[in-house]
Formats: structure tokens, sequence, C-alpha cells
């Protein structure tokens, strides 16, 4: 059990690193369709202020997203695999 335990803190830290990663890729991809977006719409004032405003609301769907992805889909296949082998 202390062998899955160190496992799993191992895996913690390298999906750590994958969900930081992933996490800034999806957020600049979704602002370059907002800035996109503001071009395309000829939209009136503050550019910053409308892409900073829509990339927020968008890095709350990316977080809840990506901790289901990164985090709880691997750590439940590792203890449903030594659940199953055992």
């Amino acid at each position: 059990m202390l062998g899955l335990g160190r496992v799993a803190i191992v895996m913690m830290i390298g999906l750590t690193v994958v969900y930081v990663c992933m996490f800034y890729y999806l957020r600049s991809g979704a602002r370059m369709r907002l800035e996109e977006d503001w071009v395309n719409a000829g939209r009136p004032g503050e550019r910053e202020a409308w892409i900073d405003e829509r990339i927020e609301r968008a890095a709350g769907r990316i977080r809840v997203w990506l901790a289901i992805g990164v985090y709880v889909i691997p750590l439940v296949g590792l203890f449903a695999f030594v659940w199953l082998t055992n």
C-alpha cells in the first residue's frame, strides 16, 4: 500500500506539470480566438478589457475540464488497475 502512495505522489507531481502546461496552452488558444473575433466583428471600445473579461470565463471552464481530464481520470485508472490486479 505504501508503494501505491509513492506512485500516486509522483504521478500527482507529473500531472501538475501537465496541467499547468495544458492550461496555458488552451488559454492562449482561447485568447487568439477572441482576438480574431474582435478583429472580424470590428467592435468598438477597449480591446484588452473585452478580451480579458471573456478569457476569465473561458479560464474557469478550462480549469474544470482540465482537472477532470488530467487528475481524476488517470488517478481513478491507477486505483482501478491496482484494485483489479489484487
